[in-house]
C-alpha cells in the first residue's frame, strides 16, 4: 500500500499548522515542499483541494494549491524530460501509451 494512502488523508490540524505557521514565520514555500517526498507532497495536494472546495476555507489555502500543483508539474516535467533525453533511447513519436486520442 502506498504510503500516502497508509496515512490518510491530511488532517484539517495539519493543514491548519503549516497555513497558521507560514502566518507566523519567514516561510519559503518553494523550499519547504522541494523538500517533501513525492508521497507526502501528493498527500498535501490532495488535502488543500478538498479544503479548498469547503464553504470558508482557510486564508492561504489557494495560495499554498498552487504552489504545491506546480512543484508537482515541475517534478513530472523532470523525471518526463530526463527520460526522453537519455542517450540511446528512443524517443515516443506519438502520444504516451496511457493517453487516450482526442474525439
Amino acid at each position: 500500500m502506498p504510503e500516502d494512502v497508509a496515512a490518510g488523508p491530511v488532517t484539517d490540524e495539519e493543514l491548519r499548522r503549516l497555513l497558521d505557521g507560514c502566518l507566523n514565520e519567514a516561510v519559503d514555500p518553494a523550499a519547504i515542499l522541494a523538500a517533501m517526498p513525492d508521497a507526502e507532497l501528493g498527500r498535501l495536494a490532495d488535502g488543500l483541494y478538498r479544503h479548498l472546495d469547503t464553504p470558508s476555507p482557510a486564508f492561504g489555502a489557494r495560495f499554498w494549491y498552487v504552489q504545491v500543483s506546480e512543484e508537482l508539474r515541475l517534478r513530472h516535467l523532470g523525471s518526463y524530460q530526463s527520460a526522453a533525453i537519455v542517450p540511446g533511447a528512443i524517443a515516443a513519436a506519438g502520444p504516451v501509451a496511457s493517453e487516450v486520442p482526442a474525439g
